[in-house]
């Protein structure tokens, strides 16, 4: 049953709270209560449909595999189906497979909702690509790759393996790859803990040679959030950035016509390509510049999202590649091996700000981040996230309204409406302890002008929002 705690409050009262002592001021506590539940780790396989392009494959002088597109029908391949060696990490909340071979988590679902929130085409494609190997496996899942851009080489890759941590604070998998261009060393560990909903991915990058590299990373995240296997037109990229930048490359021409000017740097706060009903082809868009570390995809029509939380410091790059809102039938065949399927997308995640931009690795040097994902559901949208929370702070012409899905059993969160110019408390929503529910607690307040939101993890402030119109995808078609 949804409860929705609602403190109607006239503009007066607000007015005059700020002269109250804090015991007048309006103050909701949440208490819930986690549940156990599951925690397990456990090294299986799974079975993939594939196009059956193997008699195709030719190894280079490096080991790469590529693959002779003339020695196959690329229309009508074949299927074939191949048994990877997987790992699966579950706690209460999220199941995750891994393919570590690849260093790939492959699927992920959401047991608050029972949804697979990544992509998993229904025939695995062999497809071409401009990076240096000509062409990239779309296993779906999400894939760690360096060092250039469009895919790089490590994705086609074997990779070293090994469980390091079965325990019953912790399941963990470590993935390595020796990067053969240049030398560079990668390893990723995959990590999950009983009661959170996020995986926890600890990055690793080494330069163990006698020379400087220049190279990038890239994280390819392959979302089709809130379970429906495919995007929905009402899908929307949430990039906490003020502009975007339609990369020069000649499919993305259709983006111009959204600038009066059809200028490459646009707004992007309301712009159409907010949502995938604004995608009108296959096209890709760079973040300006992310003011926060995290960016996500929510499916609106099943209220439902995934959030990728990094160091922003670290973290500067994302940039959005999709199918558009209506793929035709090649395209569909093409990444996903039907003739249905309505596509995902790609929200890419760098160690640089754009593919144009590389980064310097002097000989021993290394670097490392550690990220977190998770699914989360019943905020209508995001307006910020970190490792703990995502929420939305939203209004309509007489209410403001706050909606919280922690990423897991959270305690000491704190919502505070202030007034922008004094500070003064007009209301507080105290998460004493919160969890993950399908249908999360929605807290509304009287709206007045002059108004933020005021998130608190402790006595830490970690956010301060100003309240935003609930989105409306429908309009942007």
């Amino acid at each position: 049953m949804r409860r929705k705690a609602c403190c109607c409050l006239s503009i007066l009262m607000l007015f005059l709270s700020a002269c109250r002592s804090r015991r007048d001021i309006p103050v909701i506590h949440v208490d819930d209560r986690p549940a156990d539940g599951v925690f397990r780790l456990k090294v299986t396989a799974v079975n993939a449909a594939c196009a059956d392009f193997e008699s195709a494959v030719y190894r280079d002088t490096l080991g790469y595999p590529h693959v002779d597109f003339t020695k196959f029908d690329r229309d009508h391949p074949g299927t074939v189906v191949k048994t990877f060696e997987a790992v699966i990490l579950e706690n209460k909340y999220i199941a995750l497979i891994l393919i570590p071979g690849r260093g790939k988590p492959y699927s992920f679902v959401y047991k608050i909702s029972g949804h697979e929130e990544f992509f998993i085409p229904a025939v695995a494609q062999a497809l071409g690509s401009p990076n240096r190997l000509g062409w990239w496996f779309a296993l779906g899942g999400v894939e760690y790759t360096m060092p250039t851009e469009e895919h790089g080489d490590t994705w086609a890759s074997e990779w070293d393996w090994t469980v390091i941590e079965d325990s019953r604070r912790r399941k963990a998998v470590q993935m390595q790859v020796a990067e053969r261009r240049f030398g560079l060393r990668e390893t990723i560990i995959i990590s999950i803990v009983p009661d959170r909903a996020f995986f926890e991915a600890a990055i690793r990058i080494t330069n163990p040679t006698n020379h400087t590299v220049v190279f990038q990373h890239w994280i390819n995240p392959m979302w089709a959030p809130g379970g429906r296997g495919e995007i929905t037109l009402h899908t929307e990229f949430i990039m906490p950035t003020e502009r975007v930048f339609v990369t020069e490359r000649l499919f993305n021409s259709w983006m111009l016509a959204y600038h009066p000017e059809r200028n490459r740097l646009q707004d992007y706060e309301r712009s159409p390509l907010r949502f995938l009903s604004g995608w009108k082809s296959i096209g890709d868009l760079l973040a300006w510049k992310l003011e926060s570390g995290f960016y996500g995809a929510f499916c609106h029509e099943e209220n439902e999202g995934i959030v990728r939380v990094f160091p922003l410091e670290s973290q500067p790059g994302c940039n959005i590649w999709a199918w558009g809102r209506d793929p035709d039938i090649g395209t569909r065949r093409r990444f996903s091996g039907t003739d249905t399927c309505l596509g995902y997308v790609e929200m890419w995640g760098g160690l640089t700000h754009g593919f144009d931009a590389y980064m310097r690795l002097e000989p021993g040097e290394s670097l490392s981040w550690k990220e977190w994902m998770y699914p989360f559901t019943g905020t209508r949208g995001l307006h910020f996230a970190n490792r703990d929370i995502a929420l939305t702070f939203t209004k309509d012409a007489h209410r403001v309204f706050i909606r919280v899905c922690p990423s897991g059993d959270v305690k000491d969160i704190e919502c505070r409406i202030v007034n922008s110019f004094t500070d003064h408390i007009l209301a507080r929503v105290v998460f004493n302890s919160c969890i993950p529910k399908k249908e999360p607690e929605e807290f509304s307040f009287a709206f007045t002008d002059d108004i933020e939101l005021v998130v608190l993890d402790g006595r830490e402030t970690i956010a301060r929002l100003q309240p935003r119109e609930i989105p409306d995808a429908s309009i942007h078609r």
